[in-house]
């Protein structure tokens, strides 16, 4: 299955309740059956991305996690691979199961200063061995490394069952501890499809505390499948922008079985002239995704993930008559305008995904596959009305939680 992921460094904050719109619900049903979902934002400079987190679970305490174990070294060297695991619900927070679970399945958010946890173990060594200098401990503001050490840690929170995940972000949001900071959140792109229509959410899966330094971004990887009527250059000269109509695969939970979604990328040139490296890796990618023959390609691309009004630079078609003619006898100037009318100008909301350069593992171009054209329509969906149900009062993992000092 291919690895369609997004990294987005940005702040956090939940959407107004309304009557339609609710941005945290905990369900339960008839069934035994219960799930929490939590819809929030992650808005990185003039981008704002909704991110979906939703997990099920049996109410009656008596179901299980399915899950992946680490793999490892044997006594003798041999590499131990990982298994999967099925993980008792009551034993989802013992913190010797998870620790035995894969990274890639667990679900983790850390209120850490950037690389501070790191520098705290090294001081420990260090310390340890006698050879900390009064400077060093000056530096780390802390009289007690192991204690502060501990206290590190405790800000990691790790979580094997993604409703837990869900119920805990919702609290931390709300708590307004992190409003104002950055964060680097990483998870998974994924389609789907209702009623006809398809969609696209971001799943996170890792939310860490950005350096204070960092700079809001909205960035991808994502791989494609797509064939001679892929490229669509027809709008190039009014729009400057080379539209790639292609396919996403990945897992669909209502069809149980890898599905193909319909997407576009966008190639754009409207800065070629500006920039002459933009301007020749446009050109390869533009290459990459011609097809002259009757086979389905593959290639991966990283991304720029654009979601809300863009700035944008004032052009003459921005302007008055009046300023034109004042700019061409020379009475303003552009600046002038740019003074008057504002630093920023936005232009219409967009929700494009901008195709910047080749992702890891297709340095070599893209990829042949053995991939026909039936492969690529989307098997109709036989709904099945399944009702669920609720929970009853759970651990608290939220203890600590007012008292959680984050840095700001």
């Amino acid at each position: 299955m291919a690895n369609n992921t997004f990294e987005i460094i940005g702040k956090l904050n939940i959407g107004k309740e309304s009557e339609k719109f609710k941005p945290y619900k905990a369900t339960t049903y008839d069934t035994g059956w219960a799930a929490k979902e939590l819809i929030f934002n992650a808005i990185a400079g003039d981008n704002r991305h909704m991110m979906k987190i939703k997990g099920g679970y049996f109410s009656n305490g008596k179901g299980k996690v399915y899950s992946f174990s680490k793999s490892g070294k044997s006594d003798s060297g041999e590499t131990i691979k990982g298994e999967k695991l099925e993980i008792a619900w009551v034993d989802r927070f013992k913190p010797e199961i998870i620790e035995n679970v894969a990274e890639f399945k667990k679900f983790v958010i850390d209120l850490e200063e950037y690389g501070r946890r790191f520098k705290l173990e090294k001081a420990l060594e260090k310390f340890n061995e006698g050879s900390l200098t009064p400077e060093e401990m000056i530096e780390l503001g802390t009289e007690d490394i192991s204690q502060e050490l501990e206290n590190s840690k405790n800000k990691r929170k790790e979580f094997i069952a993604e409703s837990d995940f869900a119920e805990y972000m919702h609290k931390l949001i709300i708590s307004g501890k992190i409003d104002n900071r950055l964060f680097r959140i990483s998870g998974d792109i994924v389609y789907s499809e209702y009623n006809g229509k398809f969609y696209k959410t971001l799943i996170p899966s890792r939310i860490y505390l950005a350096e204070k330094s960092a700079v809001p971004s909205s960035t991808g990887q994502i791989t494609v499948f797509y064939n001679k009527d892929g490229l669509d250059s027809n709008s190039l000269k009014e729009k400057q922008k080379h539209y790639i109509n292609c396919f996403a695969r990945n897992y669909d939970s209502q069809r149980k079985a890898e599905t193909p979604f319909p997407i576009q990328l966008v190639i754009d040139v409207s800065k070629d002239e500006l920039d002459e490296n933009n301007k020749k890796l446009n050109s390869l990618m533009v290459k990459q995704f011609t097809v002259k023959d009757k086979t389905w390609k593959e290639f991966g691309v990283k991304i720029n993930l654009l979601d809300g009004a863009q700035k944008t630079e004032i052009t003459n078609d921005m302007l008055t008559d009046l300023q034109k003619e004042l700019l061409e006898l020379g009475a303003i100037t552009m600046n002038e305008i740019r003074k008057e009318i504002g630093a920023d100008v936005y232009g219409e909301k967009v929700e494009e995904m901008i195709v910047v350069n080749v992702a890891r593992g297709f340095t070599k171009g893209s990829k042949p596959t053995v991939y026909i054209d039936s492969d690529f329509v989307i098997k109709p969906l036989e709904i099945v009305d399944k009702k669920e149900k609720s929970t009853e009062d759970e651990e608290d993992i939220f203890a600590g939680l007012n008292d959680l000092d984050i840095p700001y």
